[in-house]
């Protein structure tokens, strides 16, 4: 089988370079994305996989749609060099929990399926009708590193989304949702769907809120290969921070190893014994 793994990176560059290293395999190819805001791009390097680095970095915000134009330019890089049989989005602070032989040998048996963590069909629920039925305004420095900037930012995105639940006004009525973690593994298929849909996407998503974690299911499980889409416990393991994933440390060693997940996050380089120990466990 022949896997792409599309990397999207803003920091820890260490543990970057590490996951890039464990990745390195003939039957791989890796695609990374640094956010336009890195003024020095890390030194990374591979002896046996194609390494493609983006020249064209999007300045990417949390919660924006910035996520997904970055997520998107991934999938089309990728494809052009393709096809693969699986491409795994993933992040800069993942790292492989299991072989490369062993997680080929899982996708050989997998058949076709499109992976995600934690599918759920949301119902409108009010994250859905928050994130994907209002026109989320003032997301751009929402989670600025200027504590003002993001204090007057957050405040008129409530002020505008409070407006519009006075008003009633909703948008995407007419659309199903399904969210998922981010991180996902997709097929050609999928991939080659997702790409032909990308001004569908724009429209729908541009005023969303982390709408990252709703396109891919909802745009798949709107087309024929909603039968191919599979919730997959064993794809990722992660702990919940306050509103992101935690960052785990060295107390979190024997539930990963024993979680029998494919991959992992969030590693840091902050807790450098527990990267070295998770690599030391995968073996060859």
């Amino acid at each position: 089988m022949r896997h792409a793994y599309l990397i999207i990176a803003h920091n820890e560059f260490e543990v970057l370079r590490k996951l890039v290293a464990v990745l390195d395999d003939v039957r791989n190819d890796i695609y990374v994305h640094i956010d336009k805001k890195v003024s020095t791009l890390p030194e990374i390097k591979t002896r046996k996989s194609g390494l493609y680095v983006l020249d064209n970095r999007i300045d990417v915000r949390w919660g924006h749609y910035s996520q997904i134009e970055t997520e998107m330019l991934l999938f089309e890089t990728a494809q052009r060099n393709g096809p693969y049989d699986y491409y795994h989005l993933i992040s800069g602070t993942h790292l492989p929990l299991r072989s490369q032989n062993e997680i080929h040998s899982f996708y050989i048996g997998m058949q076709g399926k499109n992976l995600f963590s934690n599918l759920w069909e949301t119902n409108h629920h009010y994250q859905e009708i928050l994130k994907v039925h209002r026109v989320n305004l003032f997301l751009r420095n929402y989670s600025s590193p200027i504590k003002l900037k993001a204090i007057i930012s957050q405040w008129f995105w409530k002020a505008s989304i409070a407006i519009q639940r006075v008003l009633g006004f909703s948008i995407n009525d007419n659309v199903k949702f399904y969210w998922a973690n981010n991180w996902c593994s997709l097929t050609e298929p999928a991939i080659d769907y997702l790409v032909k849909k990308k001004k569908t996407i724009r429209r729908r998503y541009r005023w969303s809120f982390c709408g990252d974690e709703f396109f891919v299911p909802t745009e798949l499980m709107q087309s024929d290969l909603a039968g191919t889409v599979v919730s997959s416990e064993i794809l990722l393991y992660g702990a919940i921070g306050r509103s992101n994933a935690a960052v785990l440390n060295l107390a979190d060693y024997d539930d990963i190893v024993s979680s029998k997940c494919l991959f992992g996050r969030k590693f840091s380089a902050e807790h450098p014994q527990l990267v070295d120990s998770i690599l030391n466990n995968i073996g060859d």
